[in-house]
């Protein structure tokens, strides 16, 4: 394979390689103009602090450790500011020619009366990294990333969790709800005697045996899954659950919408530093770039036109 075939290579995304080493070029200024306003930051505090002490004629090796882990602390922070605007700025540029229409990310993500109510959350302390917004081929779309931390029934620890929340509007009217969950084996049948037992009118419904090996599919009475449920969807979905085994994959359609819930191993530019250059990044932008079109490739499939560019 000579060069040139290399720098196209496609990547899992679908997106070409030399596609992302431009666009991580052209950020890459702006990491340096981060980096040397971090840097200048980082170290006045730490001087401003250790003159302090000077000033008064006195030197404290505790006074100096302080100075370190404030300096540390606000590097720290630098560095977490960083990653939430390399992650927009790169973003933005893959989003716009997806029909992306808003994107923010860290702490602007939320306003702040909803980023309270996530601390207090029944599901626990919920954190947004980011959200985006738009439309593919006229339906409505948004989607987010949060990091949840659950406490352990029982434990003083707290259970982390990272996931990607996709929200599309339905293309077809329908009423009732079908929910498509990970196959759960001997317990959906002890779960179908208690929803009998209940008088629940949701029930599990089999769809088709490739699908039924992955997910179970519950629909209310006055639901038609298979209007919903499409071998086009059913592709969709199982791709999805294919990119990322062991995890709770799971979606809901109701009240004119699909939520998708997806469990991810860790969040988008986990790995992104103010000293680390933007050209390393190839890999997060990969995920980066499908995370986004997650919406794209559901409203295809919805649409019953899955095997399009998004690929």
């Amino acid at each position: 394979m000579t060069q040139h075939d290399e720098d196209r290579a496609i990547l899992a995304s679908g997106l070409a390689r030399d596609e992302i080493a431009d666009l991580l070029r052209n950020a890459e200024p702006r990491r340096m103009a981060n980096l040397a306003s971090s840097i200048n930051l980082t170290g006045g505090v730490f001087l401003a602090m250790l003159g302090h002490q000077l000033e008064r004629e006195s030197f404290s090796w505790l006074w100096l450790i302080v100075a370190c882990i404030v300096s540390g602390m606000v590097w720290k922070l630098s560095n977490r500011l960083w990653r939430d605007i390399a992650l927009a700025s790169v973003a933005q540029a893959i989003g716009e020619r997806w029909g992306q229409n808003y994107f923010a990310s860290g702490w602007g993500a939320v306003d702040i009366e909803k980023w309270i109510a996530d601390l207090f959350s029944n599901e626990g302390k919920r954190f947004t990294a980011w959200k985006s917004e738009g439309k593919h081929r006229d339906i409505d779309y948004r989607l987010n990333e949060s990091t949840i931390w659950r406490r352990v029934h029982g434990k003083k620890r707290s259970e982390i969790i990272h996931l990607i929340q996709v929200e599309v509007a339905v293309p077809r009217s329908f009423s009732g709800s079908v929910e498509v969950v990970p196959k759960s084996g001997f317990s959906s049948a002890i779960d179908d005697v208690f929803r009998k037992m209940t008088g629940d009118d949701v029930r599990r419904q089999p769809i088709e045996p490739g699908f039924d090996a992955v997910f179970d599919t519950m629909v209310s009475s006055n639901a038609a899954a298979d209007k919903l449920v499409t071998a086009s969807f059913r592709d969709a979905m199982l791709k999805l659950a294919s990119r990322s085994p062991k995890t709770y994959l799971s979606g809901r359609f109701e009240h004119g919408w699909f939520n998708l819930r997806l469990p991810i191993p860790e969040v988008v530019f986990a790995s992104a530093s103010l000293l680390k250059p933007m050209d390393q990044l190839l890999d997060d932008v990969d995920t980066l770039w499908w995370d986004l079109t997650i919406a794209h490739r559901l409203i295809d499939s919805l649409m019953g036109d899955y095997h399009g560019p998004l690929r």
